[in-house]
């Protein structure tokens, strides 16, 4: 039997004072601390300097292992107050029920990051580094997730948080917010509920009809935070079509699953749409299973869309964490774009700070014309797809950046199974980099970074691993690219790699790099689909001689 050392860090804090002059992560200008301060480098080699602030710990790798920078630290979420709108999730703790966010989700910066709670209340936790496991560094349920469980003497008190996020390079963002203790902020559902009663957490409601009420214009639970009890539950919202219409100051914003209980939502009934100018939207511990492929008259649904974001406005800080989507479908014609998550064009109304961490995805199928995805958005700015796993999606894409999408980090998301029981989807991870939706704005700023993807050759439609530039048509430049740290079993592809500066360093490819000039002249691992895998198949490990040379400095592990 192997040993296994197993080593986890969880900052506990009972008091601290926030530094005056710390930045809030207001402006993505000035989120980061200046990477160049005290002599600092910014190359990640062997004179790149560790921090020279902050608590010790394994999380600082040493030069070399770890990828400099591409961009600076960014906040995604949580967002400061005076951004954020007073309904949003991560404002409001409900005494008894454990307060559970991740705090600190950031774009662009060197990860892996160090998380220190310096400022909360009594018994507030946070996990501040990755865990280890037999040398090697991997990212566990609770890293970079603030945990508290108020007290009920605490109804109606207001506490600060201020998290610091440091990456390996030394730069720093803090995220500060503030948290009010407010039972009545929360509407409590649960199968042993009954309609009538006021949806407290000792007397809740039954499903989501209670209270939606059959009218998307009755206002009487307006930015409340729905919690879904262990259980199982069919959310049905108007009248006629039974879909969940969500618009501004009229419905909820956020649904989240109580901490530690399963709640289960049939999503084949209605298909939630968020409209013009909604804000804070939070879909967090819930899971989803199925897709509306049929609506209530008989008739067939073309395009399956479970959680949708449309009108004229923008849509501002949304969140998934901790959801997974199950049996997800294309519809009836699955030619335009069905997804879990989508957000079609809004041109120069963009949408901005989107996060979707720690979720798991699939399966998902069959694969029609367009879909299905995971998710599918455009005209979105600032996006982090964090820690999220994919399994047996037959489909278009994973991730996609539909059009005009920029600044987004794609990290440590694990596709190893993406193709296990299917075959797998067109393309793994992507960035599409269209500008067909938004001409004054350039796609691009993006990052695939740490992650796993395994789609073996198959006979059928062309499939590749990693896939850059597919969507990009015409001939005007985009802003670059950055592909690094990742495994993949797979093809790699750069498409129209002319128009747009692609950077591939330190990833290991089990398969053809031949659309791929970048990752064939950068610092790669590169070995034949026809030669001996450096991957365990089961794992996504490096195997033997790619392991003893290349294990830290090259593919997604980290040690």
């Amino acid at each position: 039997m192997r040993f296994v050392r197993f080593v986890s860090l969880v900052v506990v804090i009972a008091c601290g004072d926030a530094s005056p002059n710390a930045p809030d992560g207001g402006r993505p200008d000035a989120t980061a601390s200046d990477r160049d301060a005290g002599g600092r480098s910014n190359d990640g080699g062997a004179d790149a300097a560790l921090p020279d602030a902050g608590p010790p710990g394994e999380w600082q790798l040493e030069p070399g292992h770890f990828h400099p920078a591409v961009m600076p630290m960014t906040l995604v979420y949580p967002r400061p107050d005076a951004e954020t709108a007073t309904h949003a999730r991560h404002r409001w703790a409900h005494p008894g029920m454990e307060y559970r966010i991740p705090a600190g989700v950031v774009q662009g910066g060197a990860w892996p990051f160090h998380y220190e709670l310096v400022e909360g209340p009594s018994g507030a936790t946070i996990g501040a580094q990755l865990d280890t496991v037999d040398g090697v560094q991997r990212s566990g349920p609770d890293y970079g997730v603030v945990r508290w469980t108020p007290g009920e003497a605490l109804e109606g008190t207001t506490t600060e948080f201020v998290v610091r996020v440091t990456d390996q390079e030394g730069a720093s963002v803090e995220a500060r917010w503030t948290v009010t203790v407010d039972g009545g902020r929360f509407l409590f559902l649960s199968p042993e509920g009954t309609p009538a009663t006021p949806g407290t957490l000792d007397a809740p409601m039954r499903d989501v009809a209670d209270w939606y009420r059959g009218d998307p214009g009755d206002d009487t639970f307006a930015d409340r935070i729905v919690v879904f009890r262990e259980g199982s539950y069919t959310p049905i919202g108007q009248d006629g079509n039974e879909n969940l219409r969500m618009e501004v100051g009229k419905k909820p914003m956020s649904y989240i699953g109580f901490p530690g209980e399963t709640a289960t939502l049939d999503a084949t009934r209605a298909s939630w749409t968020f409209w013009a100018g909604t804000t804070d939207i939070s879909f967090i511990g819930l899971r989803f299973v199925g897709s509306r492929v049929v609506q209530p008259g008989g008739g067939e649904v073309n395009n399956a869309r479970t959680i949708s974001f449309y009108g004229g406005r923008n849509q501002d800080r949304v969140i998934l964490f901790e959801v997974s989507a199950e049996d997800i479908e294309p519809g009836a014609l699955g030619n335009d774009n069905p997804a879990f998550v989508w957000r079609p064009s809004s041109g120069e109304r963009r949408g901005h700070h989107w996060a979707f961490v720690n979720n798991r995805f699939g399966p998902g199928g069959p694969r029609s014309g367009n879909g299905p995805r995971p998710v599918s958005i455009s005209c979105v700015s600032y996006v982090v797809y964090e820690g999220n796993t994919v399994v047996d999606w037959h489909g278009t894409h994973t991730f996609g950046d539909k059009a005009n999408v920029d600044h987004e980090t794609q990290r440590n998301n694990d596709l190893w199974a993406v193709a296990r029981e299917v075959i797998g989807p067109g393309y793994g991870l992507v960035a599409g980099l269209s500008d067909s939706y938004d001409a004054s704005h350039v796609p691009g700023h993006v990052e695939l970074a740490y992650n796993r993807v395994r789609i073996p050759e198959v006979d059928g439609p062309a499939q590749y691993a990693v896939s850059v530039g597919r969507s990009a048509i015409g001939d005007e430049a985009r802003d670059p690219v950055w592909v690094y740290r990742n495994s993949i079993w797979g093809d790699v592809a750069f498409w129209a790699e002319e128009i747009y500066e692609v950077g591939a360093e330190g990833n290991v490819v089990h398969g053809s790099a031949g659309r791929a000039a970048a990752m064939r002249e950068g610092d790669n691992l590169i070995v034949a689909g026809d030669e001996a895998s450096p991957f365990d198949d089961a794992t996504g490990e490096l195997t033997g001689a790619a392991r003893d040379t290349h294990l830290g400095t090259h593919g997604a592990e980290i040690r």
